[in-house]
């Protein structure tokens, strides 16, 4: 495994708990993604692969809400995204675009989150607060 790759995984606010084991399961399951200015990583109303954990960069959250493009959240190294969508198997609901770059981040595969999900109830607690949080904040921001 990519050290770049381990490191982000075993520091993640959402993963740092785990075992050296359950850190090598994702490792393995994982791909160190690059992207430039401008470039879209997640476009609103597809599908999601993997849950990003950003390792540097910067990226905007944004949403389509009544023909007005609504901005959601800047998000830096140490966090991650694609969460909602990867946990209810449904079509991204905002676009992740870089902001900052060069934007490197850990991508890891849906079915490794999905199996750790079902094992680990403190990784399945944490992301769906955080997923609530974010939907509570989109709705928050749409009806502004």
């Amino acid at each position: 495994m990519d050290q770049v790759i381990h490191d982000t995984i075993s520091t993640s606010p959402l993963f740092k708990h785990l075992s050296a084991t359950l850190v090598q399961y994702l490792g393995d399951r994982s791909k160190l993604v690059e992207f430039q200015d401008g470039e879209v990583i997640i476009e609103e109303g597809t599908s999601v692969a993997s849950l990003y954990l950003l390792s540097d960069g910067v990226v905007r959250v944004w949403t389509n809400s009544m023909n007005r493009e609504v901005e959601l959240k800047k998000l830096g190294a140490g966090t991650y995204f694609g969460e909602v969508s990867l946990l209810s198997g449904k079509e991204a609901t905002a676009t992740v675009e870089v902001l900052q770059a060069p934007v490197k981040a850990v991508a890891v595969d849906r079915e490794a989150v999905m199996e750790l999900v079902k094992q680990d109830e403190r990784v399945r607690k944490m992301l769906e607060g955080v997923t609530l949080a974010r939907a509570k904040d989109t709705i928050s921001k749409v009806l502004k």
